[in-house]
């Protein structure tokens, strides 16, 4: 049995109210943003070898809140950069005190429609003082989003600069396996709620093991998300899943917090 990290008191996040668009700029501008950390733990060895960088947006009646509704407001009046470049400035701060340790960061696909955004993200984690390569650019696949005429091109430059990619929510859209084969990824986390679902149903379980089959023929990193179970776990050790994250093993926390549980090894 994997152990259970004991959740950590940082994660005070709350369900967001309506999206603000003052919110949204003094996020962007006056450091309403703060990043929490998810951890992914190797299913071979149990220990953490990476983080997920998670936004969180503050406001002044219901606290730190999930950025889902900010996003989608970002998103809609073009500011989805703005607000990802000062996640990743705040993130890489951080990540410099994590001995190395890799971490993720969500973006959005309307962001690789600007073939800039590879050199300007490679700013925003140089001016820390850490290489590309210590990153993995998540891209979310849970809402129905075409990729844009410039969205190869843009990933290239992103993978030239040392930049992982991940299609994020594997699973949860109806275009993953075009999207495999069609783009530069080097890691695939599987949504959820697909994994929930092949834990119940002998189809959605035929599924899932045919998509980890599928990533490992492209040569890709397998991640399972939403591991709540000792069951869960299980059945992703007996599928070869490269790394897990969840509430069986940790709750998303502050940086300090985060910091303190490598320390604790």
């Amino acid at each position: 049995m994997i152990p259970s990290v004991p959740e950590m008191a940082g994660d005070t996040t709350r369900r967001a109210p309506a999206a603000s668009a003052s919110l949204l700029e003094a996020a962007i501008e006056r450091g309403g943003l703060h990043p929490f950390f998810h951890g992914k733990v190797s299913l071979a060895t149990r220990r953490i070898v990476g983080a997920e960088a998670l936004a969180r947006i503050a406001t002044p009646t219901s606290g730190l809140v999930s950025p889902a509704a900010y996003v989608e407001l970002a998103e809609r009046s073009q500011r989805i950069d703005a607000l990802t470049f000062v996640m990743a400035r705040q993130v890489a701060k951080h990540v410099a005190e994590f001995d190395g340790l890799p971490c993720s960061i969500n973006i959005s696909p309307l962001s690789l429609e600007r073939v800039e955004f590879a050199d300007q993200m490679a700013v925003a984690i140089t001016e820390a003082g850490l290489g590309c390569g210590q990153f993995t650019l998540e891209v979310t696949e849970s809402r129905v989003l075409e990729y844009g005429a410039h969205a190869f091109e843009t990933m290239t430059r992103l993978r030239a600069h040392g930049f992982g990619l991940a299609i994020d929510d594997f699973g949860a859209g109806p275009s993953n396996i075009d999207r495999l084969r069609n783009y530069p990824f080097t890691e695939v986390k599987i949504d959820p709620g697909f994994t929930r679902l092949a834990m119940d149903e002998a189809y959605a379980k035929a599924a899932l093991v045919s998509c980890v089959r599928l990533a490992r023929d492209y040569g890709l990193r397998v991640v399972a998300e939403g591991v709540e179970t000792q069951e869960m776990w299980d059945l992703m050790t007996w599928l070869k899943v490269d790394e897990a994250q969840g509430f069986l093993l940790h709750r998303p926390m502050q940086p300090a917090d985060f910091r303190d549980l490598l320390k604790k090894g």
